[in-house]
């Protein structure tokens, strides 16, 4: 008899678990546009990357086709860092400073990584991703919403493990953490902007370990720009 309550007690809070955690992901896409995302097929952005004190000034463009690319100005020079059209791709590589091949392993990688526009979290029911909120918990001095995000498969060299800290007065997404590689990444979100009726950060701080060791910052944010021409996806012959 202990025993079937006990099971009985345990299903009720794994149910009472996933609603909250549900209605935690609910609140944040509301929060940021609601029905609006829905409209959204790509999304450009420029900025510039702070790494080690140096500034470069940088672009990124993604779609839900699955194409993506990066660009950044390093010395004068613009250079397309990461390029995936859908199907295959390139990177830039600071070993040879060449490019090479994304091997086809990692090509849906890449595709999935595109596709999603607005994060694992969006639309995490149609993906067969799970959630589980673990309560709130304080992040540097301040208390949030922790939600662990369950991948139907892993990505990214076995990852299928998300942790994400929501606000639970202003319900947006403050960070994301996962492991890898032993280490601890931390992705932190701030300075929100609206572009277009959407919310957007416009600081994205990457720490590893604690230690921060790239800042993103964007200036200007466009909603469905125009298609890239195919020559964007084209690898450099140097």
């Amino acid at each position: 008899m202990k025993k079937n309550l006990f099971l009985f007690a345990w299903i009720i809070s794994q149910i009472i678990s996933a609603q909250s955690a549900e209605n935690i992901i609910q609140n944040y896409y509301k929060a940021i546009g609601g029905e609006k995302l829905n409209q959204v097929q790509a999304i450009l952005q420029k900025g510039k990357m702070i790494s080690n004190g140096m500034e470069f000034p940088m672009e990124s463009y993604q779609n839900t086709k699955g194409q993506m690319y990066t660009k950044m100005n390093l010395m004068g020079q613009d250079m397309t860092m990461v390029a995936f059209d859908g199907q295959k791709g390139f990177v830039f590589d600071n070993a040879s400073f060449g490019y090479k091949d994304i091997p086809d392993s990692l090509a849906n990688v890449f595709k999935k990584k595109a596709e999603n526009l607005f994060g694992y979290f969006y639309q995490y029911k149609k993906a067969g991703h799970k959630l589980k909120y673990l309560g709130k918990q304080k992040l540097e001095g301040k208390t949030y919403d922790k939600v662990h995000l369950i991948l139907a498969k892993p990505v990214e060299k076995n990852i299928q493990d998300i942790f994400a800290y929501f606000d639970p007065k202003t319900h947006l997404l403050y960070a994301v953490e996962i492991k890898k590689d032993g280490h601890l990444a931390l992705t932190e979100n701030q300075d929100y902007k609206t572009f277009d009726g959407l919310k957007f950060p416009t600081k994205i701080i990457t720490k590893i370990d604690g230690n921060p060791v790239m800042t993103l910052q964007i200036h200007d944010l466009k909603i469905n720009p125009p298609q890239p021409a195919p020559t964007v996806f084209a690898k450099p012959k140097k």
